[in-house]
Parts: C-alpha cells; sequence; structure tokens
C-alpha cells in the first residue's frame, strides 16, 4: 500500500513538473523584451523625421538654392534616416509567443545588439560630418561658395539637417540606455528561467 502511494505521489510530482514546464515558455528573445513597446514610438519618430526632411529638401528646390557642398550632408542625412527607419521597422514587425529555443535567445541578442551598434555607428557619424561640413559652409571665405552657401535658402536647410540629425542622434541615445537596460533585464529572466527550471 505505502509503495502504491509513493509511486502515486512520485507520478503526480512528475505530472505536476511537466504541467508547470509548460506554462513557463522561457526567457523572451531581446527584441521581445521591454524594447519592444519603445520600437513603436521610436518608428513614428523616423516617420516624422523622415517628413521633416522630405519637405525641406521640396522647399530648397523650389527656393531654388544652389549650394552645392550640403548634398553630402543632405545624402548623409538620408541614409541614416532610412537605415533607422528600416531597423526600427524591423523590430517593429517582429511578433509572437515567446519561445524557448535557445538559436533563437542567441541570435536576437546578437541581432538586436548589432542593428543597434550600426544605428549608433550612422548617428554619431552623420552628427559629426553635419556639424563639420555646416562649420566650412559657413565659415567660407570663398567669393562663389558665399554667393551660393550664405543665402536665406542654404542656411534654412542646413539648420533644418542639423536639427534632424539633432533628433536622431538624441533618439538613438535614448534607445541605446534602453538597449542596456533591456540586456540586464534579459539576463535576470535567464537566470530566473534556469533556477525554476
Amino acid at each position: 500500500m505505502c509503495i502504491r502511494i509513493s509511486r502515486i505521489t512520485g507520478l503526480n510530482e512528475k505530472i505536476r513538473g511537466s504541467l508547470f514546464r509548460r506554462k513557463i515558455s522561457g526567457p523572451t528573445p531581446l527584441y521581445k523584451t521591454p524594447l519592444r513597446y519603445i520600437w513603436f514610438i521610436f518608428f513614428y519618430i523616423d516617420i516624422f523625421l523622415l517628413y521633416v526632411f522630405t519637405f525641406s529638401c521640396f522647399f530648397s528646390i523650389i527656393l531654388r538654392q544652389e549650394c552645392f557642398e550640403i548634398f553630402s550632408i543632405l545624402f548623409f542625412t538620408a541614409a541614416n534616416l532610412v537605415s533607422s527607419f528600416f531597423i526600427d521597422f524591423f523590430f517593429m514587425l517582429i511578433k509572437g509567443e515567446e519561445v524557448v529555443s535557445e538559436d533563437e535567445i542567441i541570435i536576437s541578442t546578437f541581432l538586436t545588439i548589432t542593428l543597434c551598434i550600426v544605428k549608433i555607428a550612422t548617428n554619431v557619424c552623420t552628427f559629426y560630418f553635419s556639424l563639420i561640413t555646416s562649420g566650412k559652409i559657413i565659415d567660407s571665405t570663398e567669393v562663389h561658395m558665399k554667393q551660393r552657401c550664405h543665402t536665406s535658402a542654404a542656411k534654412w536647410l542646413l539648420l533644418n539637417c542639423i536639427i534632424i540629425n539633432s533628433f536622431s542622434f538624441l533618439e538613438t541615445y535614448i534607445e541605446t540606455i534602453l538597449t542596456f537596460f533591456s540586456i540586464v533585464h534579459f539576463k535576470r529572466q535567464v537566470q530566473n528561467y534556469e533556477t525554476i527550471v
């Protein structure tokens, strides 16, 4: 009788253990941690900045600004905004249930960190380049450049690019901090999961 009770108890513990494990879906991939709520905000900020940048370019064409030295800043700003937009759009699309797969956890962590580093690098380079080039254009004493680039239209476009790059830089700075905290949160989640399992 005691043997039967112990066997039933052991079987009961096994069933409870298996059910309990099934309820725990495992650590969430890094892009599904608290960052998932913030991708939407960053994505819409990117859309707003792209709109502002596009309208600035259209207005500069209408006003017939001829400062060709600004084109490099425009190109880098556009590349920066588009890359940021696609990175945030990519993360925003990733949804679904939490997974236990170690491969997905490793890939998601690597992917999130890599893309955030790419975004940080492009933002920093673009911001630095736009500031240096803007300074050279404004401080230039060349007669032809003064005629072309010291107009109100050229200065307005230059100022818009600097403001857009500043916003993008600030967004990336906030995103970096949030990513760092998400990595810490993720590590705790993995440790808790390993402790429970």
